[in-house]
């Protein structure tokens, strides 16, 4: 499975990134990365069977501060 991921991976950041780079786009290139290394990192230990937490405690805290409640 986990190679299965990896390759996966692989295909989707080549079809994507090579695009950003042709173009000079330089802090999408950089956004593009960090937010695909997160969801590579998140697939591969969902893979392995580490449970991850919801972040929905931490979303609800920083809603209700921004609308002061």
């Amino acid at each position: 499975m986990v190679f299965l991921i990896i390759l996966a991976y692989l295909i989707i950041g080549f079809i994507e990134i090579v695009p950003l780079v042709k173009r000079n786009q330089r802090k999408e290139l950089v956004l593009y990365s960090v937010m695909f290394g997160l969801a590579f990192v998140i697939s591969i230990l969902l893979s392995l069977g580490v449970k991850i937490p919801s972040p929905a405690k931490a979303i609800e805290k920083v809603v209700l501060t921004v609308l002061g409640k």
